[in-house]
């Protein structure tokens, strides 16, 4: 019964996690971008960084904001370079 008991609570506490996450991409992606060379947070990264800093063996916080910060001006590089590759094809 107690293994009953934690599959529920874990359930539970996903659904209730993945709420959040949708709320919060959803603000985000309402707001214009304050940062051209980085893309706003998506539910993906948010879920990253939920799990960095609540659920998954702690990094210094440091480290976990740096490596968000490369990642998003990373995929926004790469989205910069599609658009002009495709406006490219287009001329």
């Amino acid at each position: 019964m107690a293994t009953c008991t934690r599959f529920v609570t874990a359930s539970l506490s996903n659904r209730f996690a993945l709420a959040v996450l949708t709320i919060l991409a959803a603000t985000t992606a309402q707001q214009p971008d304050a940062d051209p060379e980085m893309i706003a947070l998506t539910v993906a990264e948010i879920r990253r960084l939920l799990n960095a800093f609540v659920l998954a063996v702690a990094l210094p916080p440091e480290h976990t904001l740096h490596w968000s910060t490369w990642r998003r001006t990373s995929q926004a590089r790469a989205r910069r370079s599609h658009y002009q590759r495709r406006l490219g094809h287009l001329a």
